[in-house]
């Protein structure tokens, strides 16, 4: 199964993770924006993900809330890559697409005013968290972690 990087909210006095989207799909800016915002508020929890299902991602979220140092993963759910906790506890990242996803994501709000400014909207196609936008102004891995990541050439 290929991996995704979804969006997943649970409401406040909730059990259960309910899959939003995704972040390549259009808007997910605003979804992450808009949960963030809620999240913030005390409404509820949002975890972005990196999973195959919503499923695994679900039990992924139950292994980081039930052991804080997750190091070593279950069999059929593996160990995340990298694991972010924002808010006290109410957002959360688990995989390095799922960080870079909120990265770029911050990255792409920031540069809203601007391209409202140059272009008098915001172009659906530049409202992805991750993955190309048509203005040229993509989201990279040096955005997130400096130009000392940056390759030369």
């Amino acid at each position: 199964m290929a991996m995704k990087t979804l969006i997943m909210w649970r409401r406040r006095r909730s059990r259960t993770f309910k899959m939003w989207g995704t972040a390549t799909a259009t808007c997910s800016v605003l979804t992450i924006n808009d949960a963030w915002r809620m999240a913030a508020n005390g409404a509820g929890t949002l975890a972005i993900v990196d999973a195959p299902t919503a499923e695994h991602a679900r039990r992924l979220i139950a292994a980081v809330y039930r052991d804080k140092s997750v190091r070593t993963g279950t069999i059929d759910i593996g160990a995340p890559g990298v694991v972010g906790q924002h808010l006290d506890g109410r957002v959360i990242t688990i995989g390095p697409r799922a960080a870079l996803a909120l990265a770029g994501a911050s990255e792409a709000i920031r540069h809203w005013d601007a391209r409202i400014r140059r272009d008098g909207k915001v172009r659906i196609a530049d409202s992805r968290a991750l993955g190309e936008r048509t203005d040229g102004v993509s989201f990279h891995v040096a955005d997130a972690f400096g130009r000392g990541f940056q390759q030369e050439g």
